[in-house]
């Protein structure tokens, strides 16, 4: 399955959706436009009960650069004469955290330049697989703004002093120093990025889904709950995995010796 929107492409290849920004001349900024797009696709995806796993790359040289500040500037523009320009986004900022709210693991493939925006898409995915071509710069900071969901994800990534190094100092760095911050998941050779996406989507896919997202639920909680409140959540997500044929399928699959076929149910 594929279908193109106004700033993204989809596609549904077994059970991994690919996502692909789209504004590859504005090295995927996000405008209202994506930001749109990218609810609706997120939101049918969180539905869709055939996809299991997202993975997220840029077309063009960026991943994404962040708000179309020219957009912003242009709807100001607009506005001037007494109307109210149309946002450039919305408070939800689900361009933001949308891959960290639904329950599908999400593998950001970054493929080139992420600076500020991009970056907090990038932070809220669940893997990070970077391009040796990718950079970043969380340079809200030389905007005259701050870093909107980056303080929330950088602190739990990397902890607070990195932190605010990366935060407070708006600088740029590459692939190789994210990894040695740990915000990667590991650096491959530019032309075998989605390859390696593609392929840690497979492994995922390979286990029950159903717990899959389950265990994603319950990993992002833990940045909010007590250890009593955790086990809570944890013995409830337990029970109604119980039930399901995924869970009866791999108890069969242990006791004949052979791998399970899960289906997601």
């Amino acid at each position: 399955m594929y279908k193109d929107y106004q700033a993204i492409q989809w596609e549904v290849i077994g059970h991994t959706g690919v996502l692909r920004l789209n504004r590859p001349e504005r090295l995927n900024a996000i405008d209202n436009v994506m930001r749109n797009d990218m609810e609706h696709l997120l939101r049918t995806a969180e539905a869709d009960p055939e996809v299991w796993t997202i993975v997220a790359t840029g077309n063009g040289r960026g991943f994404c650069s962040g708000a179309d500040l020219k957009a912003r500037a242009e709807a100001e523009k607009a506005g001037a004469g007494g109307t109210s320009p149309q946002p450039l986004f919305d408070m939800k900022y689900y361009y933001a955290i949308g891959f960290s709210q639904i329950t599908k693991p999400v593998i950001a493939a970054v493929n080139g330049v992420t600076r500020g925006a991009g970056c907090n898409m990038a932070f809220a995915a669940d893997f990070r697989i970077l391009s040796e071509q990718a950079n970043f710069g969380v340079n809200f900071v030389e905007r005259g703004l701050m870093g909107e969901t980056a303080t929330w994800y950088l602190p739990r990534l990397v902890g607070h002093a990195r932190a605010a190094e990366i935060c407070l100092l708006g600088e740029p760095f590459d692939a190789q120093q994210a990894l040695a911050w740990g915000l990667a998941t590991k650096v491959v050779p530019h032309e075998r990025l989605m390859d390696e996406a593609m392929a840690l989507a497979q492994r995922l896919n390979s286990k029950a889904p159903v717990a899959v997202q389950m265990t994603k639920v319950a990993l992002r909680r833990a940045w909010q709950q007590d250890v009593e409140q955790q086990l809570e959540l944890q013995n409830t997500m337990n029970n109604k995995l119980k039930g399901t044929e995924d869970t009866k399928e791999a108890l069969r699959a242990f006791i004949e010796k052979r791998p399970p076929v899960f289906r997601g149910t």
